[in-house]
């Protein structure tokens, strides 16, 4: 399990991260602070792998909580969830090794992307095994989204395949297409067409139930 720390001077938006984390499998979140103080304190404990942190604290700016972490080199890793947009801090955030940067308001969708991405790529670098130029590669560098999409069979596109993903996360069960469909205001035609490119694809259990009358059931849930 990932223990994660959110930092956030808002009570009920690092209550919401804390929410959005938990619905990804493999993390727990192990403690909200609102300041940068109780923040370091929570680190000094050692039992943190991962920090949510927002740059605009009370008591200090988030890249100055980030440098401290580095010069005690707590061995922990960095999310930015900021309303930051300036290249300054853009820049200092990158130079201190955070693994990834959000802009406030933020999609789930792009959130869960970057928790699923963080753990396989934790995963991997704790697998002991030995790594050549394409795992570094793949690790190192995020493929935009086009090249991600020309991967992906006719049909099928990339955005709405990360929402669906995502939605299958908050339902944490069995669903039907229609349930989807629902959800995402798209038509059942749609929903069934990704969930059935899921199933065939591994990422999802896919159940047939017959009925007494009428036609089966396609239930879905994942692995």
């Amino acid at each position: 399990m990932i223990r994660v720390l959110v930092v956030e001077d808002d009570f009920m938006v690092a209550d919401i991260n804390r929410q959005a984390t938990e619905q990804v499998e493999g993390f727990a979140v192990v403690k909200l602070a609102l300041n940068g103080r109780t923040a370091l304190d929570e680190l000094a404990l050692g039992k943190v792998d991962l920090v949510i942190l927002d740059v605009y604290l009370p008591d200090m700016h988030g890249i100055e909580l980030l440098k401290e972490a580095r010069r005690l080199e707590y061995p922990v890793d960095f999310i930015l969830i900021t309303a930051a947009q300036d290249t300054r801090t853009v820049e200092q955030s990158i130079r201190y090794g955070i693994v990834d940067y959000i802009i406030k308001p933020f999609d789930f969708t792009r959130y869960y992307t970057a928790l699923v991405e963080y753990r396989d790529r934790r995963q991997s670098l704790r697998s002991g095994d030995a790594v050549d130029q394409v795992r570094i590669d793949s690790m190192l560098v995020r493929s935009p989204a086009h090249q991600a999409d020309s991967r992906l069979p006719k049909g099928i596109s990339l955005l709405t395949l990360q929402k669906i993903q995502a939605c299958l996360v908050e339902s944490a069960g069995e669903v039907l297409s229609s349930d989807i469909a629902e959800k995402l205001t798209v038509s059942r035609v749609t929903a069934r067409r990704y969930l059935e490119y899921l199933a065939e694809t591994g990422g999802l259990r896919k159940e047939v139930r017959y009925q007494k009358v009428g036609r089966p059931l396609v239930y879905y849930s994942r692995l």
